[in-house]
């Protein structure tokens, strides 16, 4: 059982958080300038008639990953896979790419 008064382990911290999140939203982003307007950028569009891109679904897995790794018992929601439940008390909702659809026009406004 753990100390009440021992101070928190800083992996549960908000702070270590903020610093997952901020990584993991680079290297996501470094993935999906890789993708802007490339050849090898794949576009479907979803039921709803909104595309969806291979940026988008390798971002996601990037940011999934990176909470799995370290916070494994946060909830995820994102918008290209199926909700992850947790039990930490905590729940990350993941847009990887904000703007799609200017994402595949190649306008620089997403």
């Amino acid at each position: 059982m753990q100390d009440p008064l021992a101070p928190p382990d800083p992996q549960h911290t908000l702070a270590s958080r903020l610093a997952l999140a901020r990584d993991a939203a680079l290297e996501a982003g470094r993935n999906a300038m890789r993708l802007y307007q490339s050849p090898s950028l794949t576009v479907i569009d979803k039921p709803d008639g909104s595309p969806v891109t291979s940026a988008d679904k390798e971002g996601e897995t990037i940011i999934r990953k990176a909470i799995s790794s370290r916070f494994a018992a946060d909830a995820v929601l994102g918008e290209e896979f199926p909700e992850t439940p947790g039990t930490s008390g905590y729940r990350w909702v993941i847009d990887p790419i904000d703007g799609t659809r200017s994402f595949v026009r190649g306008q620089p406004t997403f």
